[in-house]
């Protein structure tokens, strides 16, 4: 087996695979080292699938750039690759008068990042968008942008396209050592790269700290999910957040990209 690469990507989960099928349209060698016996089983595989449309980012940051841009090639890329996406739109909740500057300050956020379609809607509009919302809802921040996507299957789609135009992924395969060489670096005593690319999900700072001086440490959060029967699928037409507090995002009801 030649173990001689160009780039080796750590990490086959969304990050990592979409990584993968980007530079399989260059002549970069490229191969993905996964620890599981698949893609599409960290992280990955237990999130609520949405595609955030970018106003909550900090203007003027990476993740900001990135998330608006993100957003435009999920619609971009889903056709192309066949993978489900609704564009759901979202809409932000206030219950209270007083929060309204808090909702505006969040418009005006996302106006600077660059959201398209951005407003906020009244209570007899938002009434029409959610008939099952609550009558204590008196506005909400709407993006039309935002939508959900089936995050298995767009991992997925990714990873297989990459695979097809030459990408080799390697399963079973935590990385256990890194040793830097005079053009790159060996992982695991058995593959060479010129450069990696640490896409460990959670598990990135483990890898961080195997090739960098200066250590950081991931502290995930994990959350909970009650997912309801199709009968239930019709109940929200939007991905519905409740108005951020000092204390967090609060509980969020979300579609499924299949109902």
């Amino acid at each position: 087996m030649d173990s001689n690469y160009d780039v080796l990507i750590i990490g086959g989960g969304v990050v990592g695979s979409a990584v993968a099928w980007q530079l399989a349209k260059t002549d970069l060698k490229t191969a993905v080292l996964e620890k599981e016996e698949d893609v599409s089983t960290g992280t990955t595989k237990a999130n609520s699938g949405i595609v955030h449309a970018g106003y909550d980012a900090m203007p003027g940051t990476l993740k900001a750039k990135l998330n608006v841009r993100g957003n435009e090639m999920i619609h971009e890329i889903a056709p192309v690759l066949n993978f489900d996406f609704v564009n759901t739109g979202s809409l932000v909740l206030c219950f209270e008068e007083e929060n309204r500057p808090g909702l505006q300050a969040l418009l005006e956020r996302g106006k600077t990042n660059g959201v398209p379609g951005l407003r906020i809607v009244e209570q007899e509009e938002l009434r029409q968008m959610e008939p099952e919302i609550s009558e204590d809802a008196i506005c909400a921040l709407y993006a039309p942008t935002a939508g959900v996507v089936d995050p298995f299957n767009m991992n997925v789609a990714f990873a297989e396209n990459a695979a097809d135009n030459g990408t080799a992924f390697f399963f079973n395969e935590p990385v256990t050592s890194l040793e830097r060489t005079e053009d790159g670096w060996l992982v695991n005593g058995a593959y060479r790269a010129k450069i990696l690319v640490n896409a460990a999900g959670v598990h990135a700072d483990e890898i961080h700290n195997m090739a960098c001086e200066q250590p950081i440490a991931i502290r995930p959060r994990r959350g909970e999910y009650f997912l309801f029967d199709k009968e239930a699928g019709s109940l929200a037409r939007h991905v519905l957040f409740q108005q951020p507090t000092a204390a967090g995002k609060g509980i969020l009801v979300t579609p499924t990209a299949h109902g």
